[in-house]
């Protein structure tokens, strides 16, 4: 069982920090990445029209994420570094509306319970076979839980039978 305090995985959880350092959300740093990137870019003209698709999706608040999504695309298209940079800003927002998900669905008691599944994997205590047991437990009454998972671990297509 972990402890409660700040040392503990749901302390850490619930207040985004990783060896009692404050981080933001993955989301937030994937953000801020493509943007330095698209600023560092040495083409102020690509920079402008980035700030211009926040300025009217995000502050005005009128536009949807499909769209955003597709003028950002438009906006990298011929350049495969900032594409390759939103690509992984893409990936980290649907990890972290998968995690809302989880935590919405089992509570923080279950994503405390997933992120220790993962981290036994990742650490290297637990196999693929093992992870993927455990988490198919856990999400034994969300398979939509289980098939996102499914979807979004690297070859993990091959774990539904």
């Amino acid at each position: 069982m972990q402890p409660a305090g700040p040392s503990g995985l749901q302390y850490q959880v619930t207040h985004g920090m990783i060896n009692d350092a404050a981080l933001p959300p993955p989301v937030l740093r994937e953000t801020y990445e493509f943007v330095r990137l698209v600023r560092e870019y040495n083409n102020g003209e690509l920079y402008g029209r980035l700030i211009q698709i926040f300025d009217q999706d995000y502050v005005e608040q009128s536009a949807d994420m499909d769209g955003t999504v597709s003028r950002l695309e438009q906006l990298v298209e011929n350049h495969s570094e900032l594409r390759e940079a939103l690509k992984r800003l893409q990936v980290q927002v649907k990890v972290d509306n998968y995690i809302l998900r989880i935590k919405d669905r089992l509570a923080m008691d279950g994503l405390i319970r997933y992120n220790e599944i993962l981290e036994g994997f990742t650490s290297g205590q637990k196999s693929t076979t093992k992870m993927v047991e455990e988490i198919a437990l856990l999400f034994a009454n969300h398979m939509d839980l289980f098939a996102e998972f499914c979807e979004l671990f690297p070859g993990g297509s091959n774990f539904i039978r």
